[in-house]
């Protein structure tokens, strides 16, 4: 007779083997490929869509929008259904499968984190982005959400056996759930014409919220724009070949000496010269000779775009940004007119800017004196009085300053501890974790040592006025959302990014010494400018005309212009 021990044993492996046995036939169970795009597809609208739902919920509230909000669900996971066929291929399935949810995770922490978009622009924008950079947007729920929701899902698409079938069945499969796939989008959108037709004609930037599709059809953009690149001229295109510098009138017998302050991410509205409620810009308020103008809009809104830009031939309505880098640029005209034309870079780079002039980099305690955390911008002015007078006879000289300024996510690393005036502050990189406050005080922090630096720049360049004729101008390169309506960072599409991704602060320091009309100034203040200002403007002060910016407006004028 068993004892009740051995009977009980007995049991245990009995359900051990029913047990493997089981999974052992899970594991050797085939799925249809069609059923498992299904499944992938509505994943995909549960996990990797919470931005756009919540975009949508915003604009229109579930308790009047029931029916609307099926609807849009049905549309979403029929486009899902749809792209994901387009895509997948029993042979490449799999591999297919698995890069979607690994890009749909990824992309959906920084769109909800961030309200990031993925168009076009930020994938250029995030290809430059350099390692360190890189990292400060990293943190641990950003490693767990893509385990959680990309890595282990991909390892079961990875583990799972699809389902061979005859060709001619196959085609047949393809052909219906195609038409079926469309047809459920029909099906939601006819319901409703009225009311998709306001919300694709009026809220375009919602869609663009729409993940993994937006992601992949950047991707796609993006590739298509490369192999267009690999049509493009082996030779620089050159630029205002008709170029000529006259010679100085007696008013301005002294070489010219201008710093360019490329700011990044600052928005006009909150520096105090600008009218903002908090004076974020005390050092500068004391200055004379100081010109702030309030109606300034970058050409772009990322650093990728709107570097290039600025300093284009172009205009922001005709500029493209795949060919700047087989352009010349305003900065290769006034090197090969004599100009002595300097990059300095506490950023990421000039990107492509400053190739073909001198470039150096001050992100390495090598040459920045001014390094904690980080390099600090100030650090930049090293040197100064050895890079002015780097001849024997006095140049004319443009030195560029590239900052790191208010580059986010992580404001509170921007400035040293002792900046720190608005408090309390956003510790993390994370934004939506903070209180929309604490957010704004780490970013207008930033601010004053921007202030900080540009007093310092301006003091530096007072040493200078009695051999030089000097000018500081100071410019951003696009603006940043701090949280309003969600949105976060930079980088949105320029057709729906809001005002405050696109106006940012100009500030000239143009001394009663130098050779620039001040009622020229004084006209445009209070006007609308731009980027597109920037180009005309440094060829003026320099005494240099070409026909290719005849007639085009600038920020000031010189008193020996002609124009």
């Amino acid at each position: 007779m068993l004892t009740s021990q051995a009977l009980s044993a007995d049991i245990t492996k009995a359900k051990a083997k029913t047990k493997q046995i089981y999974l052992s036939n899970i594991a050797h169970r085939e799925i249809n490929l069609h059923y498992l795009m299904i499944i992938v597809a509505l994943y995909l609208i549960a996990t990797a869509n919470v931005s756009f739902f919540a975009q949508v919920l915003s604009i229109y509230p579930i308790r009047s929008n029931i029916g609307f909000m099926v609807s849009i669900t049905g549309l979403l996971s029929g486009l899902m259904w749809l792209v994901l066929q387009l895509l997948c291929y029993r042979p490449i399935a799999k591999p297919m499968l698995i890069a979607v949810l690994m890009i749909a995770a990824v992309c959906g922490y920084f769109t909800d984190a961030y309200g990031t978009i993925f168009d076009r622009s930020m994938l250029i924008n995030g290809l430059q982005t350099d390692q360190q950079e890189a990292m400060g947007l990293m943190s641990l729920s950003f490693f767990i959400r893509v385990l959680v929701l990309g890595v282990i899902p991909a390892v079961i698409i990875a583990k799972i056996r699809i389902k061979r079938t005859p060709l001619r069945r196959a085609l047949w499969q393809r052909a219906v759930t195609l038409s079926l796939s469309a047809g459920l989008m029909a099906v939601c959108l006819l319901p409703f014409g009225d009311q998709y037709a306001t919300f694709f004609r009026q809220h375009k930037m919602v869609r663009s919220y729409v993940n993994p599709i937006t992601s992949i059809y950047s991707v796609a953009k993006l590739s298509s724009d490369y192999v267009d690149a690999l049509r493009r001229p082996d030779t620089l295109l050159l630029h205002a070949t008709d170029a000529k510098r006259s010679v100085a009138s007696s008013k301005a017998t002294k070489p010219k000496l201008m710093v360019f302050v490329v700011g990044e991410t600052a928005r006009a509205d909150h520096f105090g010269l600008n009218g903002y409620a908090r004076n974020t810009t005390p050092l500068l308020a004391e200055q004379d000779n100081l010109y702030s103008f309030k109606q300034t809009t970058s050409c772009g809104t990322s650093t990728a775009y709107s570097v290039p830009c600025m300093f284009s031939y172009a205009n922001r309505d005709n500029f493209e940004v795949d060919r700047a880098d087989y352009n010349e640029n305003v900065l290769d005209t006034l090197h090969k007119q004599g100009v002595n034309v300097v990059w300095r870079d506490n950023n990421s780079s000039s990107k492509g800017v400053a190739d073909r002039v001198t470039f150096e980099d001050f992100k390495t305690s090598k040459t920045n004196p001014s390094c904690d955390s980080e390099c600090r911008d100030i650090g930049m002015l090293k040197g100064f009085d050895k890079l002015v007078k780097s001849t024997t006879t006095p140049k004319d000289t443009l030195i560029f300053l590239h900052q790191m300024g208010n580059h986010g996510p992580a404001y509170f690393k921007r400035y040293p501890q002792a900046f720190e005036e608005f408090k309390p502050v956003c510790m993390t990189n994370e934004l939506s974790k903070c209180d929309n406050q604490s957010v704004i005080n780490g970013y207008d922090n930033a601010i004053r040592y921007t202030d900080y630096f540009l007093h310092n720049v301006i003091d530096t360049l007072k040493n200078y006025e009695q051999g030089y004729d000097v000018v500081m101008v100071y410019i951003s390169d696009h603006g940043e959302s701090l949280g309003e309506n969600n949105i976060y960072l930079h980088g949105l599409p320029y057709a729906i990014a809001p005002d405050s991704q696109k106006q940012i602060p100009v500030i000239i320091w143009s001394p009663a010494s130098n050779s620039i009309d001040k009622n020229s100034l004084l006209r445009v203040i209070n006007q609308p400018v731009s980027h597109d200002f920037i180009t005309p403007t440094l060829l003026n002060f320099f005494n240099i005309t070409t026909d290719e910016v005849a007639g085009a407006p600038t920020f000031f004028k010189s008193t020996h212009s002609s124009d």
